[in-house]
């Protein structure tokens, strides 16, 4: 008789070992928000919304403000919201580990020594990020059966290959999550030395710029290339010695040069190589006219030791090039206060609150070699 019942209980399905011992799974989801600067492969970009489902990456443009949710939802087997699950995030480095990117002293030996202890306490405050911070909505997972992380930016995003990063882990429960952050100023292009078309670099570590500006100053370089009656010794080429790094962001020792907006040049004179103001073979004049040059392809910013004409800052610290920029006042991620300055003598400034792309991407007009004209003449 038991026989009979037991034959006739697992014919009706009343008692199985395989569905008994079947563990019910959880599922973790992820869906990644982000509202702030979002700039194309091409180098253009916009301030818009990003949503993205199981993200495994994600970009962040070195601007302090931009912020991403990053929002992690546990679910049981009828995907219904699993409630009071503990959750734990971790991140580290995963690219660009090095300590002169990750480490505040290591960082700040970069930098010239009159402005280390600033670097340190910019770090300490939170406003210069050598890893991304993050802050988590709670410990546990809500009625909703989630929890959501505020992921900010970084400004360690480096010179080599790939763009620094780092790896966040998230454990809910038993299932677990990854999401690579990068820093990255994307479509910065390399500056190819072309003397023979009149432009060329030396003593470059970041050597990338804005699409749009590299272009521009390559006709420019062409224009005076081609420029007759060059006084004995002149260079055929213009001299590029401070650019961006690959993937912008921090660039030490500059608090500019981050955004592939940013440029030095060398002052011209009637020899090759290097050359200061006050030097006998500077050429005030020709000097003059390649900032006339500069200030026609749209120059926001000259800081140069001469009081030439264009020239929007003279500091006695930049003899030997003209930093040129082709943005609005680009030295994010300092706050602007009258006594903080770098050590060329500019201002820190912040930009959490800034919303024009005019600010991160360089304002240039390209105009043809033929358009540009040099005044040689004393």
């Amino acid at each position: 008789m038991k026989a009979r019942i037991a034959l006739l209980s697992a014919a009706l399905g009343l008692c199985c070992p395989v569905f008994a011992n079947t563990a019910h799974t959880s599922a973790l989801t992820s869906q990644f928000y982000y509202d702030g600067l979002i700039v194309t492969p091409d180098g253009n970009g916009y301030f818009g919304q990003q949503w993205l489902e199981n993200a495994t990456d994600v970009t962040l443009f070195p601007k302090n403000g931009n912020t991403a949710i990053w929002t992690l939802t546990l679910t049981n087997w009828r995907g219904q919201p699993i409630a009071g699950e503990p959750v734990e995030i971790s991140t580290a480095p995963l690219t660009l580990t090095a300590p002169q990117w990750r480490e505040p002293d290591d960082m700040a030996a970069r930098f010239s020594r009159s402005v280390r202890t600033k670097i340190l306490t910019r770090i300490e405050q939170g406003l210069f990020r050598l890893t991304a911070p993050f802050d988590v909505s709670s410990p546990v997972t809500d009625a909703r059966g989630q929890v959501t992380v505020a992921i900010h930016n970084f400004h360690s995003c480096g010179n080599d290959s790939v763009p620094g990063s780092d790896r966040f882990v998230a454990r809910v429960g038993s299932q677990q999550q990854t999401l690579e952050v990068k820093c990255a100023v994307n479509g910065l292009v390399p500056i190819p030395d072309t003397p023979n078309q009149g432009l060329t670099t030396a003593g470059l570590v970041g050597r990338h710029l804005h699409p749009n500006l590299l272009a521009a100053l390559q006709n420019l370089g062409r224009a005076w290339h081609a420029q007759p009656d060059k006084p004995a010794g002149m260079p055929d080429h213009l001299t590029i010695t401070g650019a961006t790094m690959r993937w912008g962001g921090i660039n030490p020792p500059h608090f500019t040069h981050k955004f592939g907006g940013t440029v030095d040049i060398r002052p011209l004179g009637t020899q090759s190589g290097p050359i200061s103001v006050g030097d006998a073979a500077y050429d005030r004049q020709a000097t003059q006219s390649l900032v006339d040059a500069l200030v026609q392809l749209g120059a926001t910013q000259i800081i140069f030791a001469d009081n030439l004409r264009g020239v929007t800052q003279v500091k006695a610290n930049h003899k030997n090039h003209l930093h040129v920029s082709f943005l609005s006042e680009p030295l994010e991620p300092w706050h602007h206060d009258d006594a903080d300055t770098d050590s060329e003598g500019l201002h820190w400034h912040n930009y959490d609150g800034i919303y024009d792309t005019r600010y991160f991407i360089p304002t240039v007009k390209l105009l043809e070699p033929a358009a540009l004209r040099f005044d040689l003449a004393d």
